[in-house]
Formats: structure tokens, C-alpha cells, sequence
């Protein structure tokens, strides 16, 4: 009897006589492993497309901790950003738009959080996500100011430059994507994206950021791949960019969602704080 998996509540994948089957993608995933194997980077698992589906085959996982198979993880990512760097043109007007977007954009979510403070800020009693909201609207905001701080540190580089160092990123580094086995194989390329090396560092920590001390795991990835001073600077403002929080009519939800937020942004800050002392 074929067995059924559920992975990300997405897509579904059948093990049937050792092949994994799934919908496929919407991207040209072939090409991107024909990438990869002219870049001689082979920790991913050959895969055929037949009559729209992805079929590759089935790889019995060894049973280790999580916290190895994070660091297995870092050193493949670091492996795969080495293979595949190399340096692409840009316009200053592509880097100006990023800069003004992502000032607007910062300026735009201080707003809403401020907003919903001094909507509740004159009640003796609020909800407690909004009470907790309010606890800790320093640190959100500090953040988002760090965040610009951080955005205009890398734009009075990169202004003065005409390309930046790039690699291919996975862009969706779960642990549901990495497979040990008597290889390690990093298996769906859906996401990836020619970029700084700095978004796979980034997918790394907001997916995992409660199983995993970044400050560490940069560590560990700094040994093999280093970076550049305006690669550091937009790595702070990528890991500082926070969205504007969902609510919903379940309080215990929206508390949950608000605490998550401060703890992330607080294992951030640390990160900051080290990497700050590294460097003076």
C-alpha cells in the first residue's frame, strides 16, 4: 500500500517502490539542476518530469538530531553558495528602487504598529495581545529603526559599485527540505533565486529560528563562505524587515503571534550585538 505524506499543508507525495511522486512545479525546475550540475554541486536528487509530475527517487534518511541536521545543512548551503557565486551587473536605478521601497515600506509598518499602541494607549484594560504588543513596542520599533539605519548602510556602498557578488539561494531552507541519507540532498528548488548569498541565511533563521542559535550557525557558515561588508549590511536589514501582523477573532492566536514576533526579534538583536562586537 502506497504511503501518503503532507508537507507545508501544500503538496502531497506518494512513496510508491522507493520513487517520490509530486504535482509539479511551476517553475523550470530541470534547468535548474542542469545549473547545478555544470556548477558540479550534486547534493540534490536527479528528477524526471512525466505527464506533469516530478518523480525522483526515494532516500531512507538516517536518524540524527535536528540540531545536526541543521549544522549538515549549513555546511551544504555553504558548499552550494561557493560553487555558484559570481558577480552580475546592475543599474543604480534597480538598487535606488530597492533603497526607496524598502524605506517606504519601513516607515509604513513603524505606522501600524505606533497606530495600534496610541489606539489603546488611554484604555486601563486591553486585550492581552495588545498589552503585550505594548510591552514590547520598543523593541519593534528599535528594530525598524536599525533596520533603516542598516539599509542606508548598504546603499552608501552599493551606490558607488556596478555589481555585486550573487549565488544561486534554495530560498526555502526547512528541515523538511533536507535530507540525510548516505548523501545530504537538498530537495526542492521551487524558490530558488540568483541573488546575495545572504537569503539563504535569512530562510535558514525565520524558519527555524526556535530550534537554532544564529549566532552559531553564522558562525559555522562564515568559516566557509565569508561576507562582504555590504552583504553583512543588507543581511541585517533583510533578518530586521518584519511584516504587519494578521489578526484574527482568537485572542490566544493573536498573543502567540505578537510573543513569536518579540522572541524572533530578540534572538536578532543578540545576533546584532555579536556581530557589532566582531567587528570593532
Amino acid at each position: 500500500m502506497n504511503k501518503i505524506k503532507k508537507i507545508d499543508n501544500l503538496e502531497i507525495i506518494t512513496i510508491d517502490n522507493k520513487r517520490i511522486v509530486r504535482k509539479k512545479a511551476k517553475t523550470n525546475i530541470l534547468s535548474k539542476y542542469d545549473y547545478l550540475k555544470s556548477k558540479d554541486f550534486h547534493n540534490y536528487i536527479d528528477t524526471n518530469i512525466v505527464d506533469g509530475y516530478e518523480i525522483r527517487d526515494y532516500i531512507n534518511e538516517i536518524d540524527i538530531s535536528k540540531e545536526d541536521k541543521l549544522t549538515e545543512l549549513v555546511y551544504i548551503i555553504s558548499i552550494l553558495h561557493t560553487k555558484t557565486t559570481h558577480y552580475k551587473n546592475y543599474s543604480l536605478n534597480s538598487i535606488k528602487e530597492y533603497y526607496e521601497n524598502t524605506t517606504d515600506e519601513i516607515k509604513n509598518i513603524k505606522e501600524f504598529y505606533n497606530n495600534i499602541v496610541e489606539e489603546n494607549d488611554l484604555y486601563m484594560l486591553v486585550k492581552p495581545s495588545i498589552n503585550c504588543l505594548i510591552n514590547n513596542i520598543s523593541l519593534i520599533l528599535i528594530s525598524l529603526d536599525n533596520c533603516k539605519y542598516f539599509l542606508d548602510k548598504w546603499y552608501d556602498i552599493v551606490k558607488e559599485k556596478q555589481s555585486k557578488r550573487v549565488v544561486l539561494n534554495h530560498n526555502n531552507l526547512k528541515i523538511s527540505n533536507f535530507i540525510v541519507g548516505n548523501n545530504s540532498y537538498l530537495i526542492n528548488f521551487d524558490n530558488s533565486i540568483i541573488d546575495y548569498s545572504i537569503y539563504d541565511i535569512v530562510s535558514l533563521f525565520k524558519n527555524n529560528y526556535k530550534a537554532i542559535d544564529i549566532i552559531d550557525i553564522f558562525k559555522m557558515y562564515s568559516q566557509k563562505y565569508s561576507l562582504y561588508q555590504e552583504e553583512l549590511y543588507i543581511l541585517f536589514v533583510e533578518l530586521l524587515r518584519i511584516n504587519k501582523l494578521e489578526f484574527n477573532d482568537s485572542e490566544l492566536i493573536n498573543t502567540r503571534k505578537i510573543s513569536n514576533l518579540v522572541d524572533y526579534l530578540e534572538k536578532v538583536s543578540f545576533f546584532l550585538k555579536d556581530c557589532m562586537k566582531t567587528q570593532k
